[in-house]
């Protein structure tokens, strides 16, 4: 057996690390040699008893039963002649754990380990009891670079710290999704550096966190623990161009390229000089940030670490014309209004109070701050929305902020305190619990119970029905559903619920409301589809491959986006609406925080005779697909790719939807039950009814 190095490939799942020295090694013959330093060096052997190593958490006893590994034999295996096979592919959401034995000390450790064939996802993983003051630690493991000629290749963790003296569990938790399986041999681990105290911190940016840390959920959680280990020298080079070529060559359109590509390239040229794992990767998912884009995110253990608290109400932006009096309204952010809350954790706080601080900023700017810290943050392409943002609102409170201020209103007086109430996320209690789901509605407009349940989880469902506090003559209908993702398939469920609806409307509705304010987005077939009720057929704009525009900036100037637009009109259009569209029934579309296929659907929609969109602002102007790549350590990211060109030649990417009809939600409607929104789309179709 031979051991060597891969060498980096171009994009995802092979941009692999450096070794370290002191590590196993292997002799003049091939064999494999423990790290003589290891406290713990653990072949899959004799000495190894799945009755015993293997570790059933309670929370999955009775569900994850079935062994996913099988112990082999084989000349090829490293640490004697066994190794496991593992199969945890088999039980649906299930890894195999085992157990490992560290010191009953305060250490500081690195974990590695061998595989083969396809890949894993590999962590150490140490549970502490209640009552220690300690949260539950992972370190996550990623390849070294080291390869062996037989296919053996070395996984590695950086340097996590251990109370073993309080430590309940400790163990290897590994996952294959591959359906052939993969093999590991050979864990070793080695002490390594100095131990690190878990400790309570008071938001982000806290100082006690200390350098290489951050504050997440009130506490000190280490950044290097969520990455891979930092590339040396020379290679982290190659990554940072493999990196940047990515971009250069396949990420956004028009604007998203002139505007925000720029400073991610800045971005990426500054972590060649990183001197520690969490500065390259953090510094990695900043660039991401810095893109500016719906469908561009980059995703890493650090966004799975746990709440440790409930915050269970939702905000949106709108008007807080009762409470203008009491706080003053920000120049550039629109006030945050409590759209509705759960039945548990509010705390008082209820639907119309307005949250007018976090951390003594409007809520918009602090989290506009967090660029650096949160690699979730997830952004509108359109500068103008904050959308997003807003209904992210609670878990970056409860994420990252110290304080939060609230001026409560009563609704039976429907008037605002003159003083807002202050609390400290630290003194919100532990609470895991389910929370309602933010998807801009503070109320739901059916007559019958077509309503989604308390929780405001709608889903992949469609609800329809008889508008409330309408009149039979009136006939308005309804149709609420957040997501467009048909597939390609003309009589998949998405479209054909569409389609279902509209064919009733057309029957028995003198007008309809479709109320779309959490636009999930989807595919563009069911966008097409949703126009089919409101106007005749037109292609309204072409949607090339990515591939076709690759590493282009798009057009530069009317004429030449029109040329685009006449080159692909028959090879990639966005085709809307029907020959057998109802030209008399007035429709209503509401939207709120819509992108991607949410965005193209109501691109569908405007200027048709009788639509209006209501709506607070602009959509999120995402007109873009994207790529999914994979990495190892639990790293993966989204990448938007291509552009729109609409039939007038504009590029559409960054330029969201704008409203017909701009109505703001007025806390005063909040206070009174009204949804200001749904009303003024009501009002407009009782002045426009079918005949």
């Amino acid at each position: 057996m031979r051991i060597g190095r891969l060498q980096p490939a171009a994009l995802a799942g092979a941009l692999l690390l450096c070794p370290d020295a002191a590590a196993g090694s292997f002799d003049g013959y091939g064999q494999y040699l423990p790290d003589p330093a290891a406290v713990v060096s653990q072949g899959f052997g004799a000495d190894f008893d799945p009755l015993v190593d293997r570790y059933v958490p309670p929370d999955t006893a009775g569900v994850c039963l079935t062994p996913g590994f099988i112990q082999q034999q084989g000349p090829d295996a490293l640490d004697g002649v066994d190794y496991l096979h593992l199969q945890t592919y088999m039980e649906e959401g299930c890894t195999e754990r085992f157990l490992v034995d560290l010191p009953a000390v305060q250490g500081s450790y690195v974990a590695r380990l061998w595989m083969r064939h396809g890949s894993i996802d590999a962590q150490l993983t140490v549970l502490y009891p209640d009552g220690t003051g300690l949260q539950t630690m992972a370190a996550k493991l990623a390849p070294t670079g080291r390869v062996t000629s037989d296919g053996w290749v070395e996984l590695r963790s950086n340097e996590f710290p251990v109370d073993g003296a309080l430590a309940e569990v400790v163990y290897l938790r590994v996952y294959d999704a591959d359906t052939l399986g993969s093999d590991i041999d050979a864990l070793e681990i080695v002490p390594a550096g100095e131990f690190w105290q878990q400790q309570p911190c008071s938001g982000t940016g806290d100082p006690v966190c200390g350098d290489g840390a951050l504050c997440l959920h009130n506490y000190c959680q280490l950044g290097r623990l969520h990455v891979p280990p930092l590339p040396d020298d020379g290679l982290r080079d190659e990554m940072v161009d493999v990196m940047q070529s990515q971009l250069r060559v396949f990420f956004g359109g028009r604007k998203t390229r002139l505007e925000n590509l720029p400073a991610a390239l800045d971005k990426l040229d500054s972590i060649r000089y990183a001197h520690s794992a969490w500065e390259f990767w953090n510094g990695w998912a900043v660039a991401m940030g810095l893109l500016q884009d719906w469908h561009t995110s980059p995703y890493g253990p650090i966004d799975s670490i746990e709440r440790r608290a409930r915050l269970n109400a939702c905000f949106i932006e709108g008007d807080a014309d009762t409470s203008a009096g009491s706080w003053p309204k920000h120049p550039q952010f629109r006030d945050l209004l409590v759209s509705h809350t759960g039945l548990t954790a509010t705390y008082g706080i209820a639907q119309g109070d307005r949250l007018v601080a976090v951390d003594g900023k409007h809520p918009i700017q602090w989290a506009l701050g967090l660029s650096d810290v949160r690699w979730s943050l997830w952004r509108a392409n359109d500068n103008q929305v904050y959308a997003e943002l807003a209904e992210q609102m609670r878990g970056m409170i409860l994420a990252h902020a110290t304080s939060f201020s609230i001026i409560s209103c009563s609704a039976s007086s429907g008037t605002c305190n003159d003083v807002p109430d202050t609390f400290l996320v630290a003194d919100l209690p532990d609470d895991t619990g389910s929370q309602v789901r933010c998807d801009n509605r503070p109320f739901y407009p059916f007559s019958v119970s077509a309503n989604p349940s308390l929780d405001h989880n709608v889903g992949y469902n469609f609800f329809q029905g008889r508008i409330k506090e309408t009149t039979q003559e009136e006939e308005i209908y309804g149709l609420l559903w957040d997501t467009l993702y048909g597939g390609g398939d003309p009589s998949g469920y998405v479209n054909q619920n569409i389609k279902d609806a509209f064919s009733a409307f057309k029957q028995q509705a003198r007008g309809v409301i479709l109320d779309h304010r959490a636009g999930n987005g989807g595919t563009l077939d069911a966008a097409e589809v949703t126009t089919t009720l409101v106007r005749p057929v037109e292609t309204l704009l072409v949607f090339p491959s990515p591939m076709e525009f690759a590493g282009f900036d798009g057009p530069a100037t009317a004429a030449e986006g029109i040329a685009l637009f006449e080159k692909y009109d028959t090879i990639y259009p966005m085709t809307v609406g029907s020959s057998s569209y109802d030209p008399d029934l007035p429709v209503a579309l509401l939207l709120h925080r819509d992108g991607s296929a949410s965005d193209f659907m109501p691109f569908g929609m405007k200027g048709a005779p009788k639509v209006k969109i209501f709506a607070q602002g602009p959509t999120a102007g995402a007109f873009s697909t994207y790529y999914q790549y994979v990495y190892w350590g639990g790293i993966s990211w989204r990448m938007a790719s291509g552009d729109a060109i609409a039939y007038d030649g504009r590029a559409l990417i960054g330029h969201g939807v704008t409203p017909d009809v701009v109505v703001q939600q007025k806390q005063s409607d909040l206070l009174a039950g009204k949804d200001s929104v749904h009303e003024a789309a009501v009002a407009w179709l009782r002045q426009n009814l079918k005949p």
